[in-house]
């Protein structure tokens, strides 16, 4: 199989989810460290370096409205007009004479501040002052309150604006997102380390099982050496060993180290036949490659492989049912 019909191959979904297994360490700390990251970005964004805290006051003022020509009452008072009629010199200017003594206070300050709405009855005007200090939220709530009791006795639409409730200065309270910060830092986590290690793993080259090996290079693994070598299976690799490659073969260690020793192809040529030990978990299936290519054109006899301290337990894994082990 060349090069790149070993890239365009299908995953072997089983051989990845084993490895994914085995590297479970290294999704836990991915999803582990998203969690801090957008934590840590929510925290210092919302709690160390938080804007400054708002204060807020909410009044509610009952309207009677007058009777028109017609003697209808005047209905044509909505929450956008009086949001609008709150920023307007007729109540405007009489809340800022009721608040001469606030030094450096601007008309731009007090317009910003406050918000009017019918939330649903007509007749109940509500009334919001939000500012970054408690006393000032106090006195603007009071001076628009007066305001709007002195715009009804100047109005013709009017009989009267009287205050139902009195609002209180007091802190606004944000919800703490923290711990969805928290969660969705780590989904990210999650996602980015396995979508990470994903193709990390569809392009790791390296040898893991026997089937890698045959599917790749087209030449049969003649047996493993685990880590916790086990007598049957020492026995099996020389029986494997005997049949393939005589009584005379040559071992040929694939190993990046030693990738431009020169070989000696003239004993190879003479062995019985020539056995690459292929370590387990290395990246050199380029390099195995490429000295099968090489064998070919000196006329070697390449009798199979021997896969080195492969791993007991994802060995067994993956051929539970299939081999002994």
């Amino acid at each position: 199989m060349t090069e790149r019909e070993w890239r365009d191959r299908g995953a072997d979904l089983k051989l990845m989810s084993l490895l994914l297994i085995k590297r479970i360490r290294i999704v836990i700390l991915g999803t582990v460290l998203g969690a801090a990251i957008c934590g840590g970005i929510y925290f210092l964004c919302h709690v160390v370096y938080a804007p400054a805290r708002e204060y807020e006051a909410v009044s509610k003022l009952y309207l009677t409205f007058a009777a028109d020509d017609d003697g209808d009452a005047y209905q044509y008072y909505n929450g956008y007009t009086w949001n609008d009629l709150m920023g307007t010199e007729p109540i405007l200017d009489y809340a800022m004479e009721q608040l001469t003594d606030v030094s450096g206070l601007a008309r731009d300050d007090v317009r910003k501040a406050v918000t009017a709405d019918i939330l649903s009855d007509i007749r109940v005007l509500t009334v919001t002052v939000r500012t970054h200090d408690q006393a000032l939220t106090e006195r603007i709530i009071r001076a628009e309150e007066a305001s709007l009791l002195h715009f009804a006795e100047t109005m013709a639409e009017f009989d009267q604006i009287e205050v139902i409730d009195h609002g209180v200065s007091s802190l606004v309270v944000v919800e703490s997102q923290t711990k969805r910060a928290v969660l969705l830092g780590a989904a990210l986590g999650l996602f980015l380390t396995l979508f990470g290690m994903w193709i990390y793993m569809m392009l790791d080259d390296a040898v893991y099982v026997p089937a890698q090996f045959e599917e790749r290079f087209g030449f049969p693994v003649l047996g493993v050496v685990l880590r916790r070598d086990k007598e049957w299976r020492r026995q099996e690799l020389e029986a494997n060993v005997s049949y393939r490659a005589g009584k005379n073969p040559v071992y040929l260690d694939v190993n990046l180290s030693e990738a431009d020793v020169l070989t000696d192809y003239d004993a190879l040529r003479n062995s019985s036949g020539v056995i690459l030990r292929v370590p387990y978990g290395q990246k050199i299936g380029t390099l195995t490659e490429s000295l099968i290519r090489d064998l070919e054109i000196q006329e070697c006899k390449l009798a199979g492989a021997v896969i080195t301290d492969c791993d007991d337990r994802l060995y067994h894994a993956y051929y539970a049912g299939g081999r002994k082990g």
